[in-house]
């Protein structure tokens, strides 16, 4: 009797979506942009969603067939993360208020995410951070580093050094560094952050970095090379 009683809504859902909104040209810069970062398979769906009698225009991205999202199933959320802040930039402000991200993988399996304007605004509001972090890596700037850290978890200048160092002799220098998604975190330790993913290029190797942002301050948590 569920079914039964649920199926005239998914249909009623269905036939709005469809019918309310075309597809605009940001929709289709929107497209274009990821199929340029992750290749694959792309189709999309908007229309309107309520929940507890609150409704929301939603955009919906999924995705199939792409070798860097299957070669990578165990960074799904900052996949999927990536893939709704790239259809947040390249939207009017407020045009959608949730953006959704379905990653199909190649061994059948699925994994679907919900990102609110709010939270992609949150990412968008910290990126001159991120841009900053990432050139004073590419710089080798160990004292710009140390200033982007919240006091209580600033390492010592010689431990900044000495990784930066050690990084470089064996992996050699850092050129570029790509943004490739973010999720939010409570960590015991570090409290509420956003942790970004990045992947950097070295040489002929491009290893991962992760960096951690305090949602409240935006001052930096921790960076790691894992």
């Amino acid at each position: 009797m569920k079914s039964i009683q649920f199926l005239p809504l998914l249909l009623l859902l269905s036939m709005f979506s469809c019918g309310k909104l075309a597809t605009t040209s940001e929709d289709k810069k929107s497209v274009d942009e990821i199929l340029k970062f992750y290749g694959g398979h792309v189709e999309t769906m908007k229309g309107v969603q309520t929940l507890n009698g609150k409704s929301d225009d939603f955009f919906e991205v999924e995705i199939k067939d792409s070798k860097m999202i299957n070669s990578q199933p165990q960074r799904a959320i900052s996949n999927a993360a990536n893939i709704a802040f790239i259809v947040f930039q390249n939207q009017k402000p407020g045009e959608y208020d949730v953006i959704k991200t379905k990653l199909l993988l190649s061994d059948g399996a699925s994994f679907t995410k919900s990102f609110t304007q709010k939270e992609l605004q949150e990412v968008k509001d910290i990126y001159p951070e991120i841009d900053k972090i990432n050139s004073f890596l590419i710089n080798k700037d160990d004292s710009g580093i140390l200033e982007m850290f919240e006091p209580k978890f600033k390492p010592k200048k010689e431990v900044v050094k000495e990784t930066l160092s050690r990084m470089d002799s064996q992996l050699g220098p850092i050129t570029k560094i790509q943004f490739q998604g973010f999720e939010f975190l409570d960590n015991s330790n570090l409290g509420q952050m956003i942790l970004i993913r990045e992947v950097s290029q070295r040489d002929k190797v491009f290893p991962f970095i992760n960096v951690a942002f305090d949602r409240k301050t935006k001052k930096m948590l921790n960076i790691e090379f894992p």
